[in-house]
C-alpha cells in the first residue's frame, strides 16, 4: 500500500538536503549568476548594428579599440559582456548587439568620458551602416539595487506578520511548522537559483527568498484554515495526529493548488506584459512559488504530523494534571 505524503517526512528532508548541499557547493564555487548591474559600478556601453557582426574581424577590432581606449585612460575593466539588444516595449530581439564594460565606482567620470570620446572618434574606421553608439552610465544600478533590497525587507516584515497571525489564530504548533517551512523554502529557493544559474540582479536572491517565505506562509495559512475547520468535526476526534493531518490534507489539496497556481499565473501574466528589464526580475519569481507549493503540499504537512503529535501529548498531560489537581481539591 502506498504511504501517505504525510508519512514521508524523511523523504522530503532527504530531497531538500540534496538540493541545499548542491546549492551551497555551487554558491561557494560560482556564486549566483549576477548581471553586470552591481551596486555603484559604472559602465561604458558600445552598441553596434548587424553590419559589424557580419563584417570579418569587425567585432574583434571594435573590442580591441575599446580596450585600448580604456588602457590609455587608466581604466581597469571588471567585467565585459556582450548582449543582444532587446526592445523595451515588445521584448523582442532587435538584431543589434551591445558591449557592456563594467568598472568600479572609483573610476573617474573624466577618464570614462575620455575613453568614450576615443571610441567614438574611431567610428570612421567602420562602415557607415555600423550604427556604433557609445554611452557612459553610473549609479543607475545602485538605485535599482536599493529598491530590490527594500522590497526584500518588506516581504520579510510581511512574512513575520503572517506568522504572528498564524500563531495567534491557530496555535503555537501551527506557527512553528510555518516558521520551519518558510525558512526551509527561503534557503531551498536560494539553492535552486545557485544550481540552475538563472540570471538575477544584485540583491535579487534576497528578494526571491522573501517571496518564498511569504508565499509559503500564505499557502500554509490555507492548510491551517482547513485543519481548524476539520478538527472541529467529531469524526476527527478519534484519529491520530498523522491520520487527522492526512485527512485534512486531502480537503485542502484543491485550495492550496488553486491558490499557488493563481500566484504563478499572476507572475507569468505580469512578466509577459512587462518590459524586458522588469521581466528578468519577475519570471525567476516562479522558483520560490514552486518551492512554496512543494513545501506546503508535502514537507509542511509531514512535519506538522510530528508537531501536532507532540502538542497533543502535551495537552493530554496537562489535562490529566488538571484532572488530578481537581480530584485532590475535592478530597
Amino acid at each position: 500500500m502506498t504511504k501517505r505524503p504525510t508519512k514521508l517526512l524523511s523523504v522530503w528532508i532527504a530531497v531538500s538536503s540534496v538540493i541545499l548541499i548542491a546549492g551551497i557547493i555551487l554558491f561557494i564555487l560560482l556564486g549566483f549568476n549576477m548581471t553586470p548591474e552591481t551596486r555603484n559600478n559604472k559602465t561604458v556601453e558600445v552598441s553596434y548594428g548587424v553590419t559589424v557582426e557580419i563584417t570579418t574581424g569587425a567585432e574583434e577590432k571594435l573590442q580591441d579599440t575599446c580596450e585600448k581606449a580604456f588602457d590609455k585612460n587608466g581604466l581597469k575593466v571588471l567585467h565585459k559582456n556582450t548582449v543582444k539588444e532587446i526592445d523595451s516595449n515588445s521584448g523582442s530581439v532587435t538584431g543589434d548587439k551591445k558591449l557592456v564594460y563594467t568598472f568600479s565606482s572609483s573610476a573617474t567620470d573624466a577618464a570614462l568620458e575620455a575613453a568614450r570620446v576615443a571610441i567614438d572618434s574611431a567610428k570612421g574606421e567602420f562602415p557607415d551602416t555600423a550604427d556604433i553608439f557609445v554611452s557612459v552610465h553610473g549609479g543607475e544600478g545602485s538605485l535599482f539595487g536599493e529598491s530590490i533590497w527594500r522590497g526584500a525587507i518588506a516581504l520579510v516584515v510581511g512574512a513575520i506578520v503572517v506568522l504572528v497571525y498564524i500563531g495567534i489564530r491557530f496555535g503555537i504548533g501551527a506557527a512553528l511548522t510555518g516558521l520551519t517551512a518558510c525558512v526551509h523554502d527561503s534557503f531551498v529557493t536560494l539553492a535552486i537559483l545557485a544550481i540552475t544559474r538563472i540570471p538575477v540582479y544584485a540583491f535579487a536572491p534576497l528578494l526571491y527568498a522573501g517571496v518564498a517565505a511569504v508565499v509559503s506562509l500564505l499557502l500554509w495559512l490555507v492548510q491551517c484554515i482547513k485543519m481548524r475547520e476539520n478538527f472541529k468535526e467529531p469524526s476527527y476526534k478519534s484519529l491520530s495526529a498523522e491520520e487527522a493531518v492526512a485527512e485534512s490534507w486531502k480537503t485542502a489539496l484543491f485550495w492550496v493548488l488553486g491558490f499557488g497556481c493563481a500566484i504563478a499565473a499572476t507572475v507569468v501574466v505580469c512578466g509577459a506584459v512587462a518590459t524586458a528589464g522588469v521581466r528578468m526580475s519577475l519570471l525567476p519569481a516562479l522558483v520560490p512559488v514552486a518551492v512554496a507549493l512543494y513545501s506546503s503540499l508535502l514537507f509542511a504537512p509531514a512535519l506538522h504530523v510530528h508537531v501536532k503529535a507532540a502538542f497533543d501529548k502535551l495537552k493530554l498531560k496537562n489535562k490529566r494534571y488538571i484532572g488530578k489537581a481537581k480530584e485532590q481539591t475535592n478530597d
